[in-house]
């Protein structure tokens, strides 16, 4: 049966309150007494009083939320753009509008900064930066403090300051020592010594130093000796290059951990070269599924970087709209996808 909904005023009469003091009390807001305060909110939750968030959002000035996100690189920031699009649809009736602001070249400090310095121009209420590499960003993060506007970063911590409310990223030290266990049973290297490989972006990223600091202290106890780590500076044409280079050295690669969305282009040379090399990759996606289900690939580590986009949107849009503050370090875990759960990680995907 419906029932009324519990309006400030209900509480008002039930306390013999302002409905000016209530609201106060209600949005954390100075004037109210602590004592009054834990009265009010108390009596609130007896009646099943509920905020209209909805209705307070349409009452205050836009939030406006700035994306400034690369380009290129399709594998990885489009599948991070479709889960910041995705929490801004579900933030349509909050009164929330948000900006891109494309980066075209991932290595370009002045781009960055510039797309930052816009930024400030158009007033933003925050910005959600994407897995900047450049470093030298030290003046216009400072700038953007002065501005009061905040940042949640989505990747790793190396331009983090304190006017980053959070980093939002892949558990990556956990995501390398997964990877190592996963080639240790691919291999059986319990029970002799196995060759293996390990392939990164850059080797001076935060996240590419986890991703090798946890493959390593994992493998020094499972018989998996590391023969090299490559360098693929997430160029395909590179990362093929190397893989042919290593192959032809060296005779048998029991494993591979290739830590980058390079995994395709590897996958093809080992392909080429009939090898019965185990192959570890990162992430999901149409070509990576293809060599899953053609057994190139033995499992991918995922990262989720959809649930990255949207929590670093529902992370901003919390502090702006109702000052709840996150942790500084917001970590999303890995996980294994495999051939026999690949369909249902696609079918959870369309679904959702």
């Amino acid at each position: 049966m419906a029932t009324n909904r519990v309006t400030m005023k209900d509480i008002s009469n039930t306390l013999g309150v302002s409905t000016a003091i209530i609201n106060r009390a209600l949005n954390n807001k100075p004037g109210v007494s602590k004592e009054l305060k834990e009265k009010i909110i108390k009596t609130a939750d007896e009646l099943g009083y509920r905020v209209n968030k909805v209705a307070q959002s349409m009452a205050r000035a836009p939030i406006i939320i700035g994306v400034v996100i690369p380009g290129e690189w399709a594998e990885y920031f489009d599948v991070l753009k479709s889960g910041i699009e995705k929490e801004f649809d579900r933030l349509l009736d909050y009164n929330v509008e948000s900006r891109y602001y494309i980066i075209n070249n991932i290595h370009s400090n002045r781009e960055t900064v510039d797309k930052l310095e816009q930024c400030i121009k158009d007033k933003v209420s925050g910005i959600i930066l994407c897995d900047v590499f450049p470093t030298g960003l030290e003046k216009i993060m400072n700038k953007l403090k002065l501005s009061n506007i905040p940042i949640v970063m989505i990747g790793g911590t190396q331009n983090m300051n304190d006017n980053c409310l959070c980093s939002v990223q892949v558990d990556a030290y956990l995501s390398g020592k997964i990877a190592a266990e996963m080639l240790s049973f691919l291999t059986g290297s319990e029970h002799e010594e196995k060759d293996v490989v390990l392939f990164v972006g850059n080797k001076d990223n935060v996240e590419h130093k986890l991703k090798i600091t946890g493959f390593t202290d994992f493998a020094k106890n499972r018989n998996l000796n590391i023969i090299g780590i490559y360098e693929t500076l997430d160029d395909d044409q590179i990362a093929a290059q190397l893989a042919k280079k290593i192959m032809n050295e060296v005779s048998t690669i029991d494993g591979m951990y290739v830590a980058t969305a390079n995994s395709p282009a590897i996958c093809g040379v080992v392909e080429a070269n009939g090898a019965k090399t185990k192959i570890v990759s990162t992430d999901i996606y149409d070509k990576i599924a293809g060599y899953i289900r053609n057994n190139i690939i033995q499992c991918t580590v995922f990262q989720d970087l959809e649930k990255h986009g949207r929590t670093a949107v529902k992370v901003i849009y919390e502090y702006l709209a109702e000052q709840k503050c996150p942790d500084k370090v917001m970590y999303i875990r890995p996980q294994i996808i495999i051939k026999s759960n690949l369909d249902a990680y696609f079918r959870e995907q369309d679904n959702y």
